[in-house]
């Protein structure tokens, strides 16, 4: 298995999925079908309008798709489980992760590791 290419820079997930889809020569109906979701869903996430589905329906979207599921998992803003705890277990942990959106851009790519964009 081939993994779909990862999502531009500035790529949504409804955009994202979409062009794996159509890469991949799916219909949204036949996908929708595999996933046992009502394809107007699957077409309102493509089109950025629907509510973002839940771990499972991701991890199946990843694998119709064949696209690293941890990728839409984080297009998603899913947040895994382990991390609510940590946060709930360690008030450190909890209170740096609140200070994150109010960091500047290039501080929050120096902690996780993205090089500055140039130009």
């Amino acid at each position: 298995m081939t993994l779909f290419e990862p999502p531009a820079p500035d790529e949504a997930f409804g955009p994202y999925i979409q062009r794996a889809r159509r890469a991949r020569g799916r219909t949204q109906r036949e996908l929708a079908g595999a996933l046992g979701i009502d394809f107007t869903y699957l077409s309102k996430l493509e089109n950025r309008h629907g509510e973002m589905p839940g771990e499972d329906t991701i991890r199946g979207l990843a694998s119709e798709l064949e696209i690293d599921p941890e990728v839409l998992l984080a297009l998603a803003g899913k947040v895994p489980p382990e991390i609510r705890q940590l946060a709930q277990d360690d008030f450190e942990f909890a209170k740096f992760l609140r200070s994150i959106p109010a960091m500047p851009l290039d501080e929050r790519r120096r902690l996780y590791g993205v090089p500055r964009r140039r130009g």
